[in-house]
């Protein structure tokens, strides 16, 4: 999985148009995401053990919090665009 420092040299380079469409990709990650983790917690919790459910909410945790990340930096390079 790319760094988020490699994420944000990646996308020094793109256009608005680029930025554009890679925000509406990441933010319906964030989405896919956050509805998996739901399903996921919502129904099958009961099933898992602790040490298993406290894994998968840390991996999600930490996918959710990444995305997040990127959202907020292409929406940076996005505002700074607009601006020139």
């Amino acid at each position: 999985m790319m760094s988020i420092d490699e994420f944000a040299e990646r996308i020094k380079s793109m256009t608005i148009d680029e930025l554009e469409e890679e925000l509406e990709i990441l933010q319906e990650n964030l989405e896919d995401i956050q509805i998996e983790r739901r399903q996921i917690f919502g129904k099958t919790a009961a099933h898992l053990n602790a040490k298993k459910f406290e894994k998968y909410r840390r991996s999600f945790d930490r996918e959710i919090l990444l995305l997040e990340k990127k959202i907020s930096l292409v929406k940076g390079f996005l505002d700074a665009g607009e601006r020139k």
